[in-house]
């Protein structure tokens, strides 16, 4: 007997879920995270599934976990076997393979018949668009192969993953950009309802015809989102039947069932989605796979961006070819030369792990060291900005840990709060060091509640650095 556990269950089924767990009616579990705690006697095997995902680490509200390591936590607790599944381990993961602390299990053939699908790779700067006449989103490679798929009646996937219709709304001559009132973002315009909308604190504003700076009306969308990209394939390929997967569209109750099951039964021919379709999903007609922008994401300043970019890439692609016949993946970009991107197209794994575990040994970043993340947040800048000089002062009593910041976060200012972060890295080997360290120099009691009007989040190894 199978239970499910996840978030869109109601109280009620989730008090009986736990209580027939409790007198053991169920002997498997399968849920999102918190399944994780669910209340089984007699553990005896976890699996951790597509164990690279960054949706396994609960950031909002407290408690901080990451789902991943608490399963190996507590299936060592119980003396319990962890299987961890995953195309494109984590780096962490692989490099305790390596240390031989976790057993590496290699599946070198694809299911049944299917085979790795043949990836080309196009340098979007090269170009001609003068000579192309609609539309400049497109190459003339992705452009090529949907039509032979659609001629032969095979389906498309399509990758872009960047929500709304346009990504900045700004003024020509004097290049002010329409941003967020309560967040240092620009808004994003979405044309299903005719408005500006933050994807951080979903504040929305409707369409503004002159610059709020100088009064010009002279401004202009620019930059392709998803819904944008689902305009151009309807008029490049007015054969097709194309479905779009985001946010936006899966927002009611079921709408993604509907949306897969269309696709599922061949209803339709291209599924545009975000990075939701980029793994999970298994249909025997998609033969070609195209990311129209494989730099979405590459140049965010975290140290592991191009982690995400290589798994993003490397996972989309295995979308295609799934049975016998051999599937396509077209990559568009404007890095051709990264080396991400490079071996994410080559799929080769052993070389990404290789340049990816050199990097982060010479920069000290995980695995080869454990980071903790102390967030400020207020209202007010001086008072943030004297908390973080405060609490660095402290922290920099014991000089075996190495304290990076207080600097304003990537996203400086979210819901009209200021954010400032203090990275802390530490180089011990023993689990709980950085937390008595935290414990030892700042106390416990400043977490989580409002002092001197700012607000301190801790986060031990910290997944996002935005």
């Amino acid at each position: 007997k199978v239970a499910l556990w996840h978030s869109k269950m109601t109280k009620s089924e989730k008090g009986h879920t736990w209580q027939q767990l409790i007198m053991g009616k169920y002997s498997i579990v399968i849920g999102a995270r918190s399944a994780v705690f669910a209340p089984i006697n007699n553990l005896g095997l976890i699996i951790v599934d597509e164990e690279h995902d960054s949706s396994y680490k609960q950031e909002n509200p407290s408690p901080r976990y990451n789902a991943r390591d608490l399963a190996i936590l507590r299936a060592k607790n119980a003396s319990a076997k962890v299987l961890l599944g995953s195309a494109t381990p984590s780096l962490e993961s692989y490099y305790n393979c390596i240390n031989k602390k976790y057993l590496l299990l290699k599946l070198d053939k694809r299911y049944g018949k299917s085979t790795h699908p043949i990836i080309e790779l196009v340098d979007m700067k090269k170009i001609n668009y003068e000579a192309r006449p609609y539309p400049n989103i497109l190459s003339p490679q992705l452009i090529v192969r949907i039509n032979e798929c659609l001629e032969k009646n095979e389906q498309i996937i399509i990758l872009h993953n960047r929500r709304g219709h346009s990504l900045v709304y700004f003024c020509q001559d004097c290049g002010a950009c329409i941003e967020c009132k309560r967040c240092a973002v620009s808004m994003t315009y979405h044309r299903t309802k005719n408005y500006l909308r933050c994807h951080y604190c979903d504040y929305t504003i409707d369409i503004i015809r002159d610059c709020e700076n100088c009064k010009s009306k002279n401004i202009k969308f620019s930059g392709f989102g998803i819904q944008q990209i689902e305009e151009i394939l309807k008029v490049t390929f007015p054969q097709s039947i194309v479905l779009r997967m985001d946010l936006d569209s899966v927002n009611k109750h079921g709408s993604h069932y509907k949306i897969l099951n269309k696709f599922s039964e061949k209803k339709a021919n291209i599924l545009l989605g975000t990075q939701m379709i980029a793994k999970g999903l298994d249909f025997p007609d998609v033969t070609l796979v195209g990311i129209i922008n494989a730099d979405n994401g590459l140049y965010f300043p975290d140290f592991r961006s191009g982690e995400k970019i290589f798994q993003l890439i490397y996972q989309v692609c295995g979308r295609s070819g799934r049975r016998e016949k051999q599937g396509r993946a077209i990559i568009q970009t404007y890095n051709s030369d990264d080396i991400y991107i490079k071996t994410a197209t080559q799929m080769n794994i052993k070389l990404f792990y290789n340049i990816s575990l050199s990097s982060r040994k010479e920069l000290n970043y995980p695995p080869f060291s454990r980071l903790a993340r102390l967030l400020l947040y207020s209202k007010n800048r001086h008072d943030i900005e004297k908390m973080s000089q405060s609490l660095k002062r402290k922290l920099l009593k014991n000089k075996n840990f190495i304290i990076l910041g207080p600097s304003y976060a990537p996203l400086e200012k979210i819901k009209d709060n200021w954010r400032i972060h203090i990275i802390i890295k530490s180089f011990s080997k023993k689990p709980m060091d950085l937390q008595h360290f935290i414990l030892k120099y700042l106390g416990k009691n400043i977490f989580e509640k409002q002092t001197n009007k700012v607000r301190i989040q801790i986060d031990i190894d910290p997944i996002n650095m935005m």
